[in-house]
């Protein structure tokens, strides 16, 4: 991996945790205000995303041998993007909540707290894997990522528990399992980052 292939990765990684945070500050207070600080840097991370994309493709394109180490790298940047994709999803679930003023229940919001949080240092060490390529790191964020995501089925089976028992409002339901599975999503992805440059790491 080039010294700028790895900025532009290191730099997209840190463009979706901002876009992440961002997510998670208009959740705590949402207003139009909030929103669409979060749609600005959408729209940056949707521009460094394709930036990425075609410096990839005019690398892979120049020499057969760059095409074996682009590889790899061309599946990290999907993985990023599909990352925004979900990040995207609670964008809108943000809109509509603000639009049709939808509340959560205080244990709603501590549970979407509590993956949001865990989803936002996992994001946070990715620049710094993207620069290591540390097996260890790598290993060490896979089993967290595999922990969160056990809390995270854990709420939505628990949420589903109280709307059957009605504790919970019909209304804010797939609001909250919508954001839930956003977020899980991101942590997939998360997951599939740091077992990709786990393998170029191994092919250094």
């Amino acid at each position: 991996m080039d010294k700028e292939l790895e900025e532009r990765l290191v730099r997209l990684s840190q463009r979706l945790g901002e876009m992440l945070e961002t997510s998670f500050h208009a959740f705590r207070r949402l207003t139009e205000e909030s929103i669409r600080e979060v749609e600005k840097v959408k729209g940056e991370v949707r521009q460094d995303s394709a930036e990425l994309t075609n410096y990839l493709v005019s690398r892979g394109s120049a020499t057969e041998n760059g095409k074996e180490w682009i590889k790899p790298c061309v599946s990290i940047a999907s993985s990023f993007e599909r990352m925004s994709y979900n990040i995207e999803g609670i964008v809108e679930r943000l809109k509509m909540m603000n639009h049709e003023e939808i509340l959560f229940s205080d244990r709603a919001v501590r549970e979407l707290n509590d993956i949001f949080q865990e989803a936002m240092d996992l994001l946070a060490i990715l620049p710094d894997l993207i620069v290591t390529r540390n097996k260890l790191l790598a290993q060490q964020i896979g089993e967290k990522v595999r922990v969160v995501f056990k809390m995270a089925n854990s709420y939505c089976e628990e949420h589903e528990d109280r709307l059957i028992q009605g504790i919970c409002m019909p209304k804010s339901s797939p609001s909250y399992l919508g954001t839930l599975e956003s977020l899980k999503g991101v942590l997939t992805h998360i997951l599939e980052v740091s077992g990709k440059i786990a393998t170029l790491s191994a092919k250094a």
